[in-house]
């Protein structure tokens, strides 16, 4: 942690023991915890990681995303996302009838649509979600392209007759309408001695996919294990050794992923025709080549490594 302690914005210092065999927490009111192993979950502007002295790369995004928690008439099932003009809105349900909403869009929409009445917002969400823009999927031109493409290679398919679910009407918004710029952020490293990062902390993704919470998960899991391995052996769970076995293996899955995610933002972000063309292939390619959209899944939540194919 350095040779002096460091000061939180909560008033809470973290500094090294001389026995180096522990950490200690000071906390604003007078009180001292100690351990072997400070873990930084605490998010996107991480106080641990600042205090860790762990250093970040990365760039900013022209987009803001709106979120908020909405309810509907009926229990919510399906989480949905559809790709507007200035970026996705994502419905994510959270159980009951609720869904947490994350819309991407310019910065001055965000500004709009945050002072928006709370009616006006509701139906902005409607016609985003179901109205407006453009109809839903269904089966065309492109289809039959990817079905043949497909079936040329071999893989399997899915009915181009499945019927597309549309999501649940938005009835109201029940909670306060937050707004925050989104960007790519990586920490050059995950860990120093005693001190981990994991999730957001560690690194920060667009929204697209919704696939920041999974890399989380994917961080608590491995570091979970490797920490579990070193108290097998009787191993100090704190050592740079150990931690830096959690920090290889994440951050190759965590990087792979960031790349393609930041490729598919900037690809969605130009508009040009024959790009356009080709990432609608792939997105209906992952839709319809079911060995395809299965190995997709199965790697955003953490089950498989690349390659998707083996």
């Amino acid at each position: 942690m350095g040779d002096s302690s460091r000061v939180a914005s909560s008033g809470s210092t973290i500094e090294p023991m001389h026995s180096v065999s522990s950490v200690k927490l000071c906390l604003s009111n007078g009180k001292n915890l100690y351990a072997k192993l400070v873990v930084g979950a605490d998010g996107a502007k991480s106080h641990v990681r600042e205090m860790a002295g762990l250093k970040t790369t990365g760039w900013n995004y022209p987009q803001n995303a709106v979120i908020c928690t909405v309810e509907h008439s009926f229990e919510n099932h399906c989480a949905w996302q559809r790709f507007l003009p200035s970026g996705p809105i994502a419905l994510l349900p959270i159980g009951d009838k609720f869904s947490n909403i994350v819309w991407t869009m310019t910065p001055e929409e965000s500004s709009t649509h945050k002072s928006m009445t709370r009616d006006a917002f509701v139906e902005a969400v409607n016609y985003a979600l179901d109205y407006g823009y453009s109809s839903h999927p269904q089966s065309s031109f492109l289809d039959e392209f990817v079905h043949r493409i497909s079936s040329l290679y071999g893989y399997g398919t899915a009915s181009m007759a499945e019927h597309f679910q549309v999501p649940l009407k938005v009835t109201d918004l029940v909670s306060e309408r937050m707004t925050f710029p989104l960007s790519l952020r990586h920490t050059l490293e995950y860990s120093s001695k005693r001190v981990v990062l994991i999730g957001d902390a560690a690194h920060v993704v667009h929204p697209l996919a919704g696939q920041g919470v999974n890399l989380g998960f994917g961080d608590a899991t491995a570091l979970s294990k490797v920490i579990d391995e070193g108290l097998r052996v009787g191993a100090d769970i704190g050592e740079l050794s150990l931690l830096k076995k959690y920090e290889r293996e994440r951050k190759a899955a965590n990087l792979t992923m960031m790349a393609v995610l930041d490729g598919f933002q900037k690809a969605y972000l130009m508009d040009f025709a024959p790009l356009n063309f080709l990432s609608a292939v792939a997105f209906h390619g992952a839709q319809f080549i079911t060995p395809l959209k299965r190995n997709i899944v199965s790697y955003a939540m953490g089950e498989q490594k690349w390659p998707l194919f083996t």
